[in-house]
């Protein structure tokens, strides 16, 4: 079955309108460089989809470190409350909250959450999910030093699933029942596939309620010396091949071992430590299992 490429075409959906002001294809450079990435928000802007004013009947603020100071500097963050036309919520304090928000983050950035959620819509569809109906986030930009502070990164509470399915990082469904795991984990690989730096429940305990993806140290390939990258070779070789090895973060004979033998089971080419297309396909197939709830 073909990858999720990098020229992403319309996706109508369950919950949204197929993209018909828009271009159906984008230049991969823009992805990769963030060239151009103005014009392409600003097509990106009529991206359209279901209008959800029955349940959302005003805006409402973040909190304030999440307000950008008056700094021309950070004029240029783009203000968005949809994703391609999924809305994002927000439901730190306020749980189930459906009120829209003004989220920032550069515009090459919301470029590349574009790419990032047609893949996770892509792939989930083929594990018999429906539309990813809404997404739920603890920030873009923040006003504080690092990835967050130049508007981009993004922390991952919650998907939800046309049918009432969903991947909650927020409820700590990385240390849920196996099901629960294996959905968290394929959410996890789609992440991966379009940002470098992914910190998951299992990286640590700052992170056991958020998936944090953020833009810093592209491109994208599986690094032997990332504990990020580890941790999650390990967690995926517990959850869908029984590995029993530990999630510690270091890259021993056993994770090498039990990577190769994900490798040959996927029927992965080339090698994901060099190739970014190999991690790349890796990371497709590991996260089509995990919306099938199939060990590989």
């Amino acid at each position: 079955m073909q990858e999720p490429q990098d020229r992403p075409v319309g996706h109508p959906g369950t919950d949204a309108r197929p993209d018909t002001n828009v271009t159906s294809r984008i230049d991969r450079r823009l992805f990769l460089g963030g060239v151009g990435a103005a014009t392409t928000a600003a097509m990106l802007a009529n991206t359209s989809g279901t209008a959800y004013a029955a349940e959302e009947p005003a805006f409402a603020p973040l909190p304030a470190e999440m307000q950008p100071p008056a700094s021309a500097s950070l004029m240029a963050l783009k203000t968005f409350s949809r994703i391609d036309g999924t809305p994002v919520y927000y439901w730190r304090g306020n749980r189930g909250n459906t009120t829209l928000r003004d989220w920032r983050c550069t515009p090459a950035f919301y470029d590349r959450l574009v790419v990032w959620i047609r893949d996770l819509r892509r792939l989930s569809e083929d594990g018999g999910f429906g539309n990813v109906k809404f997404l739920v986030s603890a920030g873009f930009y923040v006003n504080r030093s690092g990835q967050h502070g130049n508007g981009t990164a993004m922390d991952l509470d919650l998907v939800r699933w046309g049918g009432g399915r969903q991947s909650s990082p927020l409820d700590g469904h990385h240390a849920g029942d196996r099901t629960r795991r294996r959905r968290y984990l394929a959410v996890d690989a789609t992440c991966r596939r379009r940002f470098r730096y992914v910190l998951d429940g299992w990286y640590n305990a700052d992170h056991r309620d958020h998936i944090h993806a953020d833009f810093g140290g592209l491109p994208t390939k599986c690094s032997k010396g990332s504990s990020s990258d580890t941790k999650f070779v390990q967690a995926m070789s517990n959850n869908f091949m029984g590995a029993g090895i530990a999630v510690d973060g270091i890259w021993g004979p056993q994770t090498e071992k039990w990577f190769n033998r994900a490798r040959n089971r996927l029927s992965i080419e080339g090698n994901p430590h060099a190739s970014i297309d190999s991690w790349r396909t890796m990371l497709a197939r590991v996260a089509r299992h995990g919306f099938r709830n199939e060990a590989f």
